[in-house]
């Protein structure tokens, strides 16, 4: 179902979902919490009707900001879930799903995965448990506290 809804939405998973698909879980001492799913806004329609016919509702929409997306090409972010499960539907300004991945915090989460592709972005770093910062991200950033912890998640 998700490489259906992925495929059809011209979506990819990225965040820490897909970080934790790249290392072995020895090597990651936190577990992901949610799911990830970045896609174009032309698309949210067709996502939103996917995810109601499997059973999700939208439990929240909360502001960009407050959730940790500092990137100009986010639009909104739609929580949705089902029991358990949390899907965070990063909805952005852009045609593609991949822009603002290359915008995070740190190397360690610019990656992504497609229906067909697990990319990397910085591979030897990531498989090394090594990362390195998005400096301009903090200098230009009014919002330092939560960058700081986002980057803190994975150290």
């Amino acid at each position: 179902v998700l490489i259906g809804i992925l495929c059809t939405c011209k979506a990819v998973i990225s965040g820490s979902t897909a970080l934790h698909l790249l290392l072995p879980e020895c090597q990651t001492p936190w577990k992901p919490t949610d799911l990830d799913i970045y896609i174009p806004q032309h698309n949210l329609m067709l996502i939103q009707n996917r995810l109601k016919v499997e059973g999700y509702t939208t439990i929240d929409e909360p502001a960009v900001n407050k959730v940790g997306y500092h990137y100009s090409h986010v639009s909104h972010v739609l929580v949705v879930s089902k029991d358990q499960r949390k899907i965070d539907i990063v909805v952005l300004r852009t045609a593609t799903a991949l822009s603002p991945i290359f915008q995070f915090h740190s190397t360690a989460i610019m990656n992504f995965v497609s229906t067909n592709t697990i990319f990397c972005s910085y591979l030897t770093l990531t498989l090394c448990s090594l990362s390195m910062v998005n400096a301009g991200l903090l200098y230009y950033s009014r919002d330092k506290h939560s960058i700081i912890e986002g980057i803190r998640k994975y150290i």
